[in-house]
């Protein structure tokens, strides 16, 4: 990918990239790439949670899963008829049948193009941060991974173990290799987890009730290892931070009950991919530590 073009801000005197047409060429395949990676996502969010909630212990076999995620092709949940190749072609085919069927009419949803969106923007940020390197294809593995688990999380209040737990060794190895080293992920892996499970037992002491479920441990965890020790504290506030405002403002309008249950993934997976995507937030970061 070609080198960007600084440009100024009018009156900050701050360089910033400017997108050259030679980007735009290099960022296509990213984002094409990217969308088909989230229409895929799409049958993951719809297909693994009915698998592992059918299952007495919540553990699938691998060749199971890979069945299930494979057969039957693509097709409409509400008339069983399959989705032919020009209808899958992601965002255009959404677009064109304005999101419903093309045999009986029904409505797929607002989620397969949002995780298609998803997928471009997470292809084309990786790559735009990055570059066409392994650093890059870890941080579209994240996203990849957080995307899917943030709408599992939204609609089955659930973020299983087979997606959260792969995101622990490959942030061992982004750390080891663009971090602080192996032993910073490890610190951080801890230190989130023992924050968020000490959290967790707290509130359920205080209210006798399940505060953080264990798939947000273990995803506050998992991210640890992508972040190092020096970045949790500012990864779980900003997490927190973001639910209170969000989920207190939903509750406010839908005047839900404040007991009802509600994910936290997605404010975790927000906070987490930006910490680690973002420099800027580095920057920012390692100044206020430095006083």
């Amino acid at each position: 990918m070609a080198d960007a073009t600084d440009g100024r801000r009018p009156g900050d005197g701050k360089t910033v990239r400017v997108v050259t047409e030679a980007d735009a060429v290099g960022l296509a395949p990213a984002l094409l790439a990217g969308a088909a990676v989230g229409s895929f996502l799409s049958v993951v969010a719809a297909r693994l949670p009915p698998l592992l909630l059918a299952s007495p212990d919540g553990r699938v076999p691998p060749h199971r899963m890979i069945a299930a995620l494979s057969f039957p092709a693509s097709h409409c949940s509400h008339c069983k008829a399959p989705v032919r190749w020009h209808d899958n072609i992601p965002f255009l085919s959404f677009l064109l049948l304005r999101g419903h069927c093309r045999a009986c009419g029904h409505g797929f949803g607002a989620k397969y193009l949002l995780l298609e969106l998803g997928g471009a923007v997470a292809g084309v940020l990786s790559v735009w941060l990055f570059g066409w390197s392994l650093e890059a294809g870890l941080c579209f593995l994240l996203l990849a991974f957080l995307l899917a688990l943030s709408a599992i999380d939204l609609e089955e209040m659930l973020l299983p173990d087979l997606l959260v737990l792969p995101l622990l060794p490959a942030g061992l190895l982004f750390q080891s290799l663009y971090g602080d080293g192996l032993t910073d992920g490890i610190l951080g892996a801890g230190a989130a987890f023992a924050i968020m499970w000490a959290i967790g037992a707290a509130y359920g002491l205080l209210r006798h009730a399940e505060g953080l479920g264990g798939g947000d441990i273990k995803l506050a965890g998992a991210l640890g290892a992508w972040l190092g020790i020096l970045k949790i504290p500012f990864f779980l506030l900003g997490a927190f931070a973001t639910g209170v405002l969000v989920m207190g403002s939903l509750l406010v309008l839908t005047r839900q009950q404040s007991r009802a249950p509600l994910p936290f993934g997605p404010f975790l997976a927000a906070s987490g991919a930006l910490f680690v995507l973002m420099p800027e937030a580095n920057t920012l970061l390692a100044r206020l530590l430095a006083g």
